[in-house]
């Protein structure tokens, strides 16, 4: 008997028997946890969560029949969610033996929780990720890209971001001589965690950007890489026009987009948008792929994903191309297929996709009654005055103007307030914090939208008073004045 058959002949061969012998196995493993050293522990975890991705992806098919039923019923509950106390028992005792975890295992544990999308809590209230994170933080050195990578991945898909964390991993990145070992993925994935844990790092968003521009080409980055990556930046507010240019043309490059899936077309386009990275090579690409998907693209995405595209199209120099006519054809088709479905924002979305399709291209536009569901949803929400919006009008009422606010204008548009010099009127923009990218002080697409649509359709000149340029008068009233005559009327 060969020896792959001697240890087929030891399994047991029901069903029943495989789920008693696989379950004393487990009830072993987790009596005997004490005896496992820090390498055992990160190995049994680590597999055990792959075990569970894996069985999630086939959508945890009970067959009656098969070892992954077993596996499934012993690992995970009948909702999918991992089997908590088993799960629990292997994190006591990893906080037990965190001393001696070194960085791979301390990576692979903490990408493991996050892949089952479970952080164990203890009995004193603390959590494994982050007694992980103090010991991961002093060791930041010894981590390699791809553990690197997988921890600051973890840490931000569970949504459990350790500022001392990130800033020791960012620093050490940055230390490093080159980025020669990372691989895309561990690029795209670096600069993901930092951006969805919502934590800054310029340093190393400069870094990763510069590194990707020296290379020759992109070839060896996949979709998901290039999507990633540009969602990250954009969506950081870390403005790097040499790194955008890169991608796009890299993307314009290539035969045609089918390794792209509708989420990562959607994120690239968002990511264009939110940038203001005009490249309608880029646009028209995207486009064009929509149309090959046979409406996939528009009917499963219309407000995540082509809705993002469009104000990227309308506030960038891409607004005088127009995107191919099939497209246009195809999107309101199934806008009108897909109008019960549509929620508030979606709606505010489709109505100045249809001004600008109607009064800005003379182009067709939405049916009559689905255009007055989106004009209504546009206007519907409650205009809500800030301090800062207060202020600046207050002043100019001292000034000796009128000012009229919240100005509902045709095109649907509110105006922060209305002013009239000289015969002529403006509008009064206040732009604080929210309308711009990050903390940076480039304006957000919608925010550039509005000042190019609101002149073109109702024809009155907008200002911006941004809040940066406020904040500097303090509570000097008379400075506040000077600014508003000496910049505005």
């Amino acid at each position: 008997m060969s020896g792959r058959n001697a240890a087929n002949s030891r399994l047991p061969k029901h069903h029943d028997e495989l789920g008693d012998h696989l379950n004393q196995i487990l009830q072993h493993t987790q009596n005997t946890l004490s005896l496992f050293s820090a390498r055992d522990l990160s190995q049994t975890i680590y597999s055990m969560a792959k075990l569970i991705d894996v069985l999630r992806e086939h959508g945890g098919r009970r067959r009656g029949d098969d070892i992954s039923d077993v596996l499934s019923s012993l690992l995970m509950n009948s909702d999918m969610t991992p089997n908590k106390e088993l799960f629990r028992s292997f994190a006591i005792a990893s906080r037990d033996k965190i001393d001696h975890f070194d960085a791979r295992g301390l990576s692979n544990v903490a990408y493991a929780y996050a892949l089952i999308k479970y952080v164990p809590e203890f009995d004193d209230g603390s959590n494994l990720v982050d007694h992980f994170a103090a010991q991961a933080a002093q060791r930041s050195a010894g981590f390699n890209a791809q553990e690197l990578s997988n921890m600051m991945w973890a840490y931000a898909t569970v949504n459990k971001p350790n500022a001392l964390l990130f800033e020791a991993i960012g620093d050490q990145v940055v230390a490093r001589e080159h980025l020669g070992e990372f691989k895309p993925q561990n690029l795209a994935n670096t600069v993901w965690a930092y951006t969805k844990a919502g934590i800054s790092h310029p340093k190393l968003f400069e870094k990763v950007a510069n590194h990707i521009v020296s290379f020759g080409n992109l070839a060896r980055f996949n979709s998901q890489d290039l999507s990633n990556t540009a969602w990250a930046y954009a969506k950081a507010g870390s403005n790097h026009p040499e790194l955008f240019e890169k991608m796009a043309n890299h993307i314009v490059s290539l035969d045609n987009l089918d390794r792209f899936i509708p989420q990562e077309l959607s994120n690239l386009a968002w990511a264009y948008a939110t940038a203001q990275f005009s490249h309608p090579k880029l646009f028209k690409k995207v486009a064009e792929a929509a149309i090959r998907s046979n409406g996939k693209f528009i009917s499963q995405h219309i407000a995540n994903s082509l809705w993002h595209t469009l104000p990227w199209a309308l506030s960038t120099s891409i607004a005088d191309i127009d995107a191919p006519p099939p497209f246009n054809d195809r999107f309101i088709n199934k806008c009108v297929e897909k109008k019960d479905g549509f929620v508030i924002k979606d709606l505010s979305q489709l109505h100045q996709w249809h001004l600008w399709q109607t009064k800005e291209k003379s182009n067709s536009g939405l049916p009559v009654d689905l255009q007055e569901r989106c004009f209504n949803a546009f206007i519907s929400d409650e205009p809500t005055v800030s301090k800062l919006q207060d202020d600046v009008v207050a002043q100019l009422s001292y000034t000796g103007l009128d000012p009229k606010e919240e100005v509902l204008m045709g095109s649907g548009y509110r105006i922060d307030a209305i002013v009239e010099v000289n015969g002529k009127a403006f509008g009064i923009e206040v732009d604080g914090p929210s309308h711009f990218i990050g903390r940076s002080k480039s304006p957000l697409a919608k925010t550039i939208l509005k000042r190019r649509q609101v002149p073109s359709i109702d024809g009155i000149q907008l200002v911006s008073v941004p809040y940066w340029e406020w904040d500097k008068h303090g509570n000097d009233e008379m400075k506040k004045q000077y600014y508003l005559r000496a910049h505005y009327l």
